[in-house]
């Protein structure tokens, strides 16, 4: 019996190692990639980005505000931490980290706002992303605030991959993007807005309370907050029945709090699927005009100096 167990401890000693040795392979591997769901990240915690402009939202912010276009007419250095798919919880907590790891804080910040940031709390999606990094004790507390881990994801080498099917990353095609931001060229796709019935979009109490708190804070910390809606087709707007009443609700936060926001959701780009690739994301295209267009009314207010 003595020598069973002593077997049994030496191969769970052996398979410890492997898995000890193959999760920080993989991690490595990770930390490394520059594709869309990982760059951000790591650039985050890996290096200085210096960033005084930073570029807040979900995926209407990472594919349609150039950092590049940005940084030619302004004169600063952006960059864009647009989080695919996620609310405002989930875009407060990437700033949290963001603010955390980097030794520079931003001297502007444009927030991306529209009918789904304040809609309800993100979880779950995409959530492979956090794998790589939840060594790191800040991040993993953070996140622990937005995501439910399991006791395997969180202290057994190689669970939380394989559980979270994270070796696909490593053969799906994705995105490499740029200082957080790549232009989509795709073509137009109106399939989803034709199955889309009018509807009423949500605004979550405790997100407005976290949003509105998110501004002060920024405030304290003397950086200016800047509230921008990016064009969005004309045929999404119109099939959300309360959409006059969300602008307002932005309309109000930026005059409590003295702030700009800028509202370009029935620009005329918003009238021509030339600029889409699907009813709530510019293409290529259109976002560059769109980045051309706001870097120039930023520059003609004179809200950030040069």
């Amino acid at each position: 019996m003595k020598k069973f167990l002593l077997h049994i401890l030496l191969f769970a000693t052996i398979l410890l190692s492997i898995l000890i040795v193959e999760d920080i392979v993989v991690t490595s591997k990770y930390h490394s990639k520059e594709t869309r769901k990982y760059a951000v990240w790591n650039d985050i915690l890996h290096t200085n980005i210096n960033a005084d402009l930073l570029i807040i939202g979900n995926s209407r912010a990472w594919c349609q505000y150039s950092p590049q276009i940005l940084d030619s007419i302004l004169g600063t250095n952006s960059y864009n931490i647009g989080l695919e798919g996620s609310a405002f919880n989930r875009q407060k907590a990437r700033y949290d980290i963001y603010r955390h790891y980097q030794k520079i804080k931003p001297k502007y910040i444009i927030q991306n706002v529209e009918f789904f940031t304040l809609s309800g709390y993100t979880v779950g999606y995409e959530r492979e992303q956090f794998m790589p990094y939840l060594m790191y004790p800040y991040y993993r507390n953070r996140i622990k605030q937005e995501e439910l881990f399991s006791f395997g994801e969180l202290y057994i080498p190689m669970y939380r991959y394989y559980m979270n099917n994270v070796y696909d990353d490593y053969f799906k095609f994705d995105y490499i993007i740029n200082k957080g931001y790549l232009g989509q060229d795709l073509a137009w796709d109106d399939s989803k807005l034709k199955s889309t019935k009018p509807y009423i979009a949500n605004i979550d109490t405790t997100l407005l309370h976290l949003f509105s708190d998110y501004i002060k804070e920024l405030q304290s910390d003397s950086i200016v907050p800047i509230l921008v809606a990016a064009p969005v087709y004309v045929g999404a707007t119109e099939i959300v029945i309360n959409i006059n009443d969300i602008n307002n609700v932005y309309k109000q936060l930026a005059e409590q709090y003295n702030i700009l926001f800028l509202d370009y959701s029935n620009v005329m780009l918003s009238l021509d699927t030339t600029y889409f690739y699907n009813a709530t994301h510019m293409n290529k295209k259109g976002a560059e005009l769109f980045s051309i267009q706001l870097a120039n009314d930023l520059d003609s207010l004179g809200i950030i100096s040069h």
